[in-house]
């Protein structure tokens, strides 16, 4: 049976509560279940939601990472940052073990798990660092629209530096590996992808080369589209995966069409990472109204691709 580990993120968020009122529908899938967390974030949610923790499902096994007391929904915390810290460690270190085939996470708080020594911009940073992982990509994909992201957690005045041919042709391989033969749409970084340089020419400079070396090995590459076009024609079914060269170019389109589905993929790992396609929603936490749809959907996905 494929063991799938799931990390509670940050226990001010809404990582907790979503859990718990998942627990029905974990039961329902043939894998077993690894959660690294804390009980007493679990024992306070459980109160608070009026939800019994009395028993697991019987695939359902919880590894108590460390003991947290200090925190509060809602609120950042060092304490909350630490814990969410050695619940990622934990999962890592199972999956060196052999211990799980999948990690599926719930959300962190950048400000309070940096305040514990976490120095990445985000799971996907710090999973391809562990592993030792130069080739990698962040997916966001719901029922009507795929989106890989060139460049990720970065300053918007740096996008234009930091995109390049080479890392643009190995984010179309590795599209092309987990979804081989599927027709790719390139997002230009520029309004109308550039004019044929009127308003920049990265796409002539450094797009259109990726995407012509991507091409010759026979790829089903197309663009660089404007990408106030770009993503309609793929929802309309004409492209598979859209690949955007910057955060919010890619983010904001994917869960505009279905954000509580939205789940948030790690290509080019050697095991198999989904997460929530939203953040720890501080301005709901613990008021036990969070949606597990993302979650479910995240589930989902990584029973799948482990399949």
């Amino acid at each position: 049976m494929k063991k799938v580990g799931i990390t509670l993120g940050d226990p001010a968020g809404v990582g907790p509560e979503i859990f718990i009122k998942s627990l029905t529908y974990l039961e329902e899938y043939d894998v077993s279940f690894k959660v690294y967390g804390s009980k007493a974030v679990l024992d306070f949610y459980s109160r608070l939601l009026g939800i019994s923790l009395e028993s697991f499902p019987g695939n359902v096994f919880f590894e108590d990472v460390c003991s947290v007391s200090d925190f509060i929904p809602g609120k950042v915390s060092v304490e909350a940052g630490k814990a969410q810290f050695e619940y990622l460690k934990s999962a890592v270190s199972a999956v060196k073990s052999g211990g799980i085939d999948a990690i599926v996470t719930l959300p962190i708080n950048k400000e309070s798990i940096k305040s514990a020594g976490f120095n990445f911009p985000g799971h996907t940073e710090y999973f391809a660092s562990e592993f030792k992982i130069k080739d990698f990509a962040m997916m966001l994909a719901n029922s009507k629209l795929k989106v890989v992201l060139e460049t990720t957690h970065i300053p918007l005045n740096k996008v234009a530096n930091r995109i390049s041919s080479d890392s643009i042709f190995k984010k179309l391989l590795l599209i092309d590996r987990y979804f081989p033969g599927e027709k790719i749409a390139v997002a230009g970084l520029n309004p109308h992808a550039g004019e044929s340089g009127l308003f920049g020419d990265e796409e002539e400079r450094v797009i259109k080369p990726a995407i012509k070396k991507a091409r010759d090995l026979g790829l089903k590459v197309y663009g660089p589209f404007p990408s106030d076009t770009v993503f309609n024609r793929a929802v309309s079914g004409e492209f598979g995966t859209v690949l955007c060269m910057y955060h919010d170019q890619g983010l904001i389109p994917v869960k505009l069409t279905g954000f509580e589905e939205t789940v948030n993929v790690t290509l080019g790992l050697p095991f198999v990472r989904t997460s929530v396609g939203h953040g720890t929603a501080y301005d709901i936490a613990g008021k036990g109204i969070a949606s597990v749809k993302s979650f479910i959907s995240a589930v989902d996905l990584a029973v799948k691709m482990l399949g």
